[in-house]
């Protein structure tokens, strides 16, 4: 989980994990208002990274699934 770091800062262990065999087990968790602005978090996200398959499931779709939300 990314939620203790800036986009920028996100070990290679999780983006190298997200872009393999971890699609499906990782998601989008912020350190907003605690530590990071939604401004830097939002500056630095496109920057990550992540192969396009990933994007979707780390922002919204692995969300909606372990959290049992309907679409």
């Amino acid at each position: 989980m990314p939620s203790a770091f800036a986009p920028k800062h996100y070990p290679k262990a999780i983006i190298d994990y997200a872009n393999t065999r971890g699609a499906d087990k990782i998601m989008y968790a912020g350190y907003f208002p605690a530590g990071l602005t939604l401004e830097r978090i939002f500056t630095e996200l496109p920057n990550v990274p992540f192969r396009d398959h990933v994007w979707p499931k780390f922002l919204r779709e692995n969300a909606l699934r372990v959290f049992k939300l309907d679409d």
